[in-house]
C-alpha cells in the first residue's frame, strides 16, 4: 500500500547524497555534522554493514554501510567519501556516503506516495528532484531493533577501548 506523506515531513529540508547506485536525502534536524573518511577502527566480530568506527572527539562512532544495509551493489568508499553524523540518543551514528550533492527544501508537489516496505520501511517519502527521485531516510528507522541493539552492544566495548587508550596516554 502506498502513503502519502504528511504535511511535517514535506516541510523539510533535506541533505542530498549519494550511497552507491542511490540517491538518498535525510531531513537536515536528523544530521549534525558531515566529516570526511578517516581511519576507522574494526574490531573483530564487527558485522558487515559496519565499516568500523570512527573516534570523533573521543567518542566512537558506528559507521553504516548503506550499500550493506539495503543489498545495493557494492560501493569502493573514495579517501574523502564523507561520513554523515547522525543525531543519536544514546550515541550517534554516522553514515558511509559516496557524496554529498546538495541541501534542498523541495516543493509539497514533488513529495511522492512511497511503499510502507521500501528499503525496510524507512524511507518516508521520495522526492522528484527534475529528472531524479531521491529517497528520503529516517534515521530512526534505519536499523531493526536487532540490528541497533548489536550495533550498541559494540558501540559500548569500542568506547571502553577507546577511554582506555585515552588513560593509557601520558
Amino acid at each position: 500500500m502506498d502513503k502519502r506523506p504528511d504535511r511535517a515531513i514535506m516541510a523539510r529540508t533535506v541533505l542530498v547524497f549519494e550511497s552507491g547506485p542511490a540517491l538518498c536525502g535525510l531531513p537536515v534536524e536528523q544530521v549534525r555534522e558531515v566529516v570526511h573518511m578517516a581511519s576507522l577502527a574494526r574490531p573483530p566480530g564487527t558485522p558487515s554493514l559496519l565499516e568500523g568506527f570512527l573516534n570523533l572527539r573521543g567518542v566512537a562512532v558506528p559507521v553504516v554501510r548503506l550499500d550493506r544495509l539495503f543489498d545495493w551493489a557494492p560501493a569502493s568508499p573514495s579517501l574523502y567519501a564523507p561520513l554523515l553524523i547522525l543525531r543519536g540518543d544514546p550515541y550517534p551514528l554516522a553514515l558511509l556516503a559516496t557524496r554529498t550533492l546538495e541541501v534542498v527544501s523541495p516543493p509539497p508537489e514533488a513529495f511522492l506516495p512511497v511503499r510502507e516496505e521500501t528499503l525496510q520501511g524507512c524511507v518516508e517519502a521520495e522526492v522528484a528532484l527534475g529528472e531524479r527521485v531521491v529517497h528520503l531516510l529516517s534515521a530512526p528507522r534505519l536499523l531493526l531493533e536487532k540490528e541497533r541493539k548489536c550495533v550498541e552492544q559494540l558501540q559500548a566495548a569500542a568506547q571502553q577501548r577507546l577511554d582506555e587508550l585515552e588513560a593509557e596516554r601520558p
